[in-house]
């Protein structure tokens, strides 16, 4: 995987992670997703007292359904070779 795309699933965790945070559901994100990439749910996570959020661990990664649903027309394609 290049490193546009790993910065890219960072930063969609970390959106996601802002959401969960509030308590609410990420926009365009099943549960599915949520357990792909190791996160509770946000009712778990609001019950929990605001427990500080999950940090990505390096051996941890997302599966191909954690990135949004529609991607925009013009966005970044990634044509690297996945290792």
């Amino acid at each position: 995987m290049c490193l546009a795309c790993e910065e890219q699933e960072y930063f969609f965790r970390v959106w996601c992670v802002d959401f969960l945070a509030r308590g609410e559901m990420p926009p365009g994100v099943t549960m599915e997703d949520l357990e792909a990439m190791g996160l509770p749910p946000p009712n778990a996570k609001a019950k929990a007292g605001g427990a500080a959020p999950a940090k990505p661990s390096a051996s941890s990664k997302p599966s191909a359904s954690s990135k949004p649903a529609a991607p925009a027309a013009n966005a970044f394609a990634c044509d690297s070779p996945d290792e």
